[in-house]
Formats: C-alpha cells, sequence, structure tokens
C-alpha cells in the first residue's frame, strides 16, 4: 500500500509540474500576441496617417509639392 502512495504522490506531483508548466507556455504565448497585435495596431495607425497624408497630396494644386 505504501508503494501506491508514493505513486499516486509521485503521480501527482508530476502533473502538477506539466500543468504549471502548460501555464507559463500559455502565458508566454498570450505576451506574445498582445505583443504583435500592439506592433499590428501601430503599423495599421502609421498607414492611416500615410494614406490620408497621400489623400492631401493628391488633391494639391502644388505639383512640386506634391512630387516632394
Amino acid at each position: 500500500e505504501r508503494i501506491f502512495t508514493e505513486l499516486i504522490r509521485s503521480i501527482e506531483r508530476s502533473r502538477s509540474e506539466v500543468t504549471q508548466r502548460i501555464r507559463d507556455q500559455e502565458k508566454a504565448a498570450v505576451s506574445r500576441a498582445e505583443e504583435q497585435m500592439e506592433r499590428l495596431e501601430q503599423e495599421i495607425d502609421d498607414l492611416k496617417r500615410r494614406n490620408t497624408e497621400l489623400e492631401q497630396l493628391s488633391h494639391t494644386d502644388d505639383h512640386i509639392h506634391f512630387l516632394q
């Protein structure tokens, strides 16, 4: 019976360690995804700003300014 008790404890310990590793990996993946989302949102904002600038330039009569 003592052997089974030790075996159960060992299995529970291993399960706990695996569960913690999974949680750690999940947190790391979520963190990476959030960082990527922030970068993409910044890139979208930059592209929108650039698009607005190009729209304004395309309506200008000053062709020299447009070419700059």
